[in-house]
């Protein structure tokens, strides 16, 4: 299985029972390392949600700029994605329009304040005991698209978790964005994942992945939108099928912040233990969106942003 602070409401506690820097540090070589290198942060399991278990989720005011959501939808299909992202793009667009999942991820902003939690989308336990399933997380920072898409990214989203049934380790293992020739792709780079798991029959396993992200500009002259999108490198990883993440960085009405969805789709070996692998994937969501929002915010505070 996948291994993977609120100004606002706080309709369900996520339990960081510790908050370490994320920011990146330089190894021997002089390269930049994962947070992973700093140890793991500790987070406390929450329970699995969807939308429809949110209270007043309608009542809560939707800032995305509308005209961004119609961009968005049309010029995303146009993009070079490097795998099958239509079921993550489907909860958000259809017929090239925003679509009602759109508009839940952005007024469930509004609830979560700075504590991301992951939202179940869709989920299935095979015979063939693999669990297929979709998370999404939502945030909002005091941060432009552009400027968001010039941090770290990366180097947060492989940041070390601590729970009590899961470890989750990662790094950058490399950076090609120096490679690529312009257009709207501005950065690509490999990562690799490791997590050890603990049932609570306590039969413990392991495993680990690959993975590719590629980050693109949506629409040529408009940097208001953005999308992150990693998938699974290895055709023949024995626990995974599908391992995508589809992140879209969009401008509030604000014009000076971003709302980040992330979506997470994965297709898992589940070991026999359906259930852990589900709380795996909601939890190593939740951290994964945390990992990133604190990064940010951390380097907002550095000044590495210029408004």
């Amino acid at each position: 299985m996948l291994a993977v602070k609120s100004r606002s409401i706080r309709y369900l506690a996520i339990g960081l029972s510790t908050l370490v820097t994320e920011a990146c540090t330089k190894n021997s070589s002089g390269q930049e390392t994962s947070a992973s290198a700093v140890g793991p942060r500790s987070f406390a399991s929450a329970d699995v949600v969807g939308f429809a278990d949110i209270p007043a989720l309608a009542e809560q005011k939707a800032v995305i700029r509308a005209d961004l959501k119609d961009q968005f939808c049309i010029h995303v299909y146009k993009l070079p994605m490097k795998s099958d992202f239509s079921k993550e793009l489907a909860i958000l667009c259809e017929a090239q329009k925003p679509i009602a999942g759109f508009d839940q991820f952005d007024r469930h902003a509004a609830l979560v304040g700075d504590t991301p939690r992951a939202v179940r989308l869709s989920l299935s336990h095979g015979e063939d005991g693999f669990t297929s399933a979709m998370f999404g997380t939502v945030y909002r920072v005091p941060i432009v698209p552009k400027w968001v898409r010039s941090a770290r990214i990366p180097y947060y989203m492989t940041g070390a978790s601590q729970f009590s049934y899961l470890k989750r380790t990662g790094e950058v293992t490399q950076d090609q964005s120096g490679e690529l020739g312009g257009d709207l792709q501005f950065g690509k780079w490999q990562l690799s994942y490791h997590a050890d798991i603990t049932t609570p029959s306590q039969t413990q396993f392991s495993n680990g992945l690959k993975t590719e992200l590629n980050s693109f500009q949506v629409q040529g002259g408009n940097s208001d939108i953005g999308i992150g999108a990693e998938h699974l490198v290895e055709k023949d990883n024995p626990d995974f099928r599908v391992y995508n993440t589809t992140t879209v960085t969009i401008g509030n009405e604000d014009k000076v912040s971003s709302t980040l969805i992330t979506i997470i789709r994965v297709e898992v070996k589940n070991n026999g233990f359906p259930e852990t692998a589900e709380k795996v994937i909601s939890d190593s969501a939740t951290a994964l969106a945390t990992h990133v929002h604190d990064g940010l915010m951390q380097e907002l505070a550095a000044g590495n942003f210029r408004q």
